[in-house]
């Protein structure tokens, strides 16, 4: 298995990326037409403005087939507000390089949401479970790359609503669902991924509405077209679920052997990716 990468492309749809969302959202200032609108539907705590990851390496090629990923989360969830695409790079690249997949050695593990995050780019990257640190770069045209720098991490809402208690729930509002679907359409398009995760099944029928065509093929995946884009869709329960569908605590949960590792499998033999 060859693995490498089309970085202009890459940098083409960052670029295209950053273009939409510093004119419809994130400039100099937040300038997304819908903030008085969605503002105004919650009236706790707000943050405007948490733009999405995307990895140096996004497009990459296993013996010249394309595997594009883009997992969805529902929101960021927190402060702080105005988090442009390159600061949302550097926490993400930061949750990868600096800490790790369990706490020791001096470093702090990542949360349940970024730990499944690992368990599925692992499953589709075609590394072995597990949490060894080093086993979670890849080689991508001759270089070592750290799988958090080969996909993009694209929340629904480019908003987070919350309560005043400080805790870290969403609290989004049928009206922030509504005015967001656009975004996230466009984000679409200009990725034009092949695999979508999406991390919890409350707001699916959100992102399923802003695809053209939605087809179920198992009973979590997918198989969506958008404009040109034609892509395959999982949709499981957020890593930080609690038991039995938990599988962000760590790199062996009954939910993450038994649903998402054999979806993801049917995904590869779809795409006719062998690992």
């Amino acid at each position: 298995m060859i693995i490498t990468c089309d970085c202009q492309k890459t940098k083409a749809r960052l670029l295209a990326l950053k273009q939409y969302l510093t004119t419809k959202v994130l400039g100099t200032d937040f300038v997304c037409s819908y903030y008085g609108e969605c503002r105004s539907s919650h009236t706790e705590t707000f943050y405007e403005g948490q733009l999405h990851h995307l990895g140096q390496c996004y497009d990459l090629l296993f013996d010249d087939l394309p595997l594009r990923v883009v997992v969805v989360g529902q929101e960021y969830g927190h402060s702080p507000p105005r988090v442009d695409c390159q600061a949302r790079y550097n926490m993400i690249m930061s949750s990868g390089l600096d800490r790790r997949f369990k706490a020791g050695n001096g470093y702090k593990a990542r949360n349940p949401h970024m730990r499944g995050t690992t368990n599925v780019l692992r499953l589709l990257f075609g590394i072995p479970l597990g949490f060894g640190h080093d086993s979670e770069f890849m080689m991508v045209g001759g270089k070592h790359i750290h799988i958090f720098d080969s996909f993009a991490l694209v929340n629904y809402l480019l908003c987070s609503a919350t309560s005043t208690d400080g805790k870290m729930r969403g609290l989004a509002t049928q009206t922030m669902m509504k005015n967001c679907q656009g975004h996230f359409r466009e984000t679409m398009c200009i990725l034009h991924p092949s695999v979508v995760v999406v991390q919890g099944k409350t707001f699916w029928t959100w992102v399923r509405a802003a695809f053209d065509t939605v087809i179920q093929e198992t009973d979590h995946v997918y198989r969506a077209k958008l404009g040109s884009t034609e892509t395959f869709e999982t949709v499981f329960a957020h890593p930080s679920s609690r038991s039995p569908h938990n599988w962000g605590a760590n790199n062996h949960t009954p939910y993450l052997l038994e649903t998402v590792a054999p979806s993801i499998a049917h995904i590869h033999q779809q795409l006719r990716i062998v690992l």
